[in-house]
């Protein structure tokens, strides 16, 4: 039996790591922090995009995960990857693989923080290591390199990013953007909510919708609009622009991307697209599960499912987490207001709002939006220094 007590943080995303810098300083010796993540590397979503087409990235989005690169040299604190949860008990989980001679792991509080799942190469595969994650990217750049024709399926913000990041890595190619969608991105109107458990997805300004519309064809984007695409299969005679019998559009490519929007990941399945209800302290709202807080992409807390809102909530439950501890009353969480939808076309062209108190929302100026994030994508800014270790993370500089 262990001499503390255990907080389990199920997943390593952006809100389980943010959650666990906020609670490491924060707990009595008397608690532990255990990180539990099916992957023993971590990975930057933000920038895999740009890994998967520019050769060089994809040693610039991965980072071991482990106690060393997580917490402090003689911290109690553990990193326990890879490995997965099969099971959620009211004070326990229970591991795939033993921990402490038990896959049974009790614990006083657990967070569920496992993320969104999205396909290659937006994220890992299930199962991944960090060598076959960075040698599917490679083969992503070597079909893209390969390829003339390119069709990007779907106008959301990792479709219209991706179609930026070819287009900037190779001029020549003949890329498409394809859309059942009326508009690039969401500019509304707002869906209303099926019920107050509720996630309904925000809009962006429609200033933002009509700069991207302008800037992809001024880039030698091709963008279709309020089109289902129809790709036909290998060896088809169809010709490009034709109608199909289905009355879907036909565009004959040899290298095609469908737009890889998130779904949550794990988690006990009660709000509407599987997401997990919590509360306004961001509990789990379940007579079963009393001891959970869930948050980031997998919970139905209110507002965009990026990494800037996962990390908000992470550090959101945190102080609530202490509480628990220390036996006091918990703090209502409600989401900072600051908020960027900054979208690179490749390093040199970026569009992007930003939502700030009491000034509001407006529009973000291309130079602003290249140093902010066309650059770099926050790796050295933002993702690099949540490793916390005494193991240093580092990663190669961009070309």
């Amino acid at each position: 039996m262990s001499e503390y007590q255990n907080i389990v943080v199920i997943g390593a995303s952006q809100a389980g790591h943010s959650l666990v810098n906020a609670l490491a300083p924060n707990l009595p010796t008397t608690h532990r922090i255990l990180l539990v993540d099916a992957l023993d590397f971590a990975f930057w979503p933000i920038a895999s995009l740009r890994a998967a087409v520019v050769p060089g990235w994809e040693k610039r989005v991965t980072a071991p995960l482990n106690t060393s690169t997580v917490f402090d040299a003689g911290s109690a604190h553990q990193v326990i990857a890879p490995n997965k949860v099969v099971e959620l008990r009211e004070s326990s989980i229970v591991l795939e693989k033993p921990f402490e001679g038990s896959t049974e792991l009790p614990f006083f509080r657990c967070v569920i923080a496992t993320g969104a799942s999205q396909p290659a190469p937006m994220r890992p595969a299930e199962g991944a290591t960090e060598e076959s994650y960075r040698a599917e990217l490679v083969k992503s750049q070597e079909e893209i390199a390969k390829a003339t024709k390119v069709v990007v399926i779907g106008s959301g913000a990792v479709g219209v990013e991706m179609a930026g990041e070819i287009k900037s890595a190779h001029p020549s190619k003949s890329i498409t953007i394809v859309s059942a969608s009326p508009h690039v991105l969401n500019p509304g109107p707002v869906e209303p909510a099926k019920d107050k458990d509720s996630w309904v997805s925000p809009t962006v300004l429609p200033k933002l919708s009509s700069a991207l519309e302008a800037a992809i064809p001024a880039l030698g984007i091709d963008l279709i609009l309020n089109e289902r695409v129809v790709v036909p299969s290998s060896g088809a005679a169809v010709a490009e622009g034709e109608k199909d019998r289905r009355g879907g559009l036909c565009v004959c490519v040899d290298w095609k991307q469908a737009e890889l929007g998130n779904r949550a990941e794990g988690g006990p399945r009660s709000g509407e697209g599987g997401l997990v209800v919590v509360d306004e302290f961001l509990r789990v709202r379940s007579d079963k599960l009393k001891n959970y807080y869930a948050v980031g992409d997998v919970s139905n807390t209110p507002g965009w499912k990026t990494v800037q809102g996962a990390k908000y909530d992470g550090e959101g439950a945190a102080p609530n987490i202490v509480a628990d501890v220390k036996g006091q009353s918990g703090k209502k969480y409600v989401r900072p207001t600051a908020h960027g939808m900054i979208i690179p076309l490749g390093p040199k062209e970026v569009r992007g709002h930003l939502t700030l108190p009491v000034v509001g929302t407006w529009m973000l100026p291309n130079a602003m939006g290249k140093a902010v994030k066309g650059t770099k994508l926050f790796v050295e800014d933002s993702w690099l220094p949540r490793f916390k270790g005494a193991e240093k993370v580092a990663v190669p500089a961009p070309a």
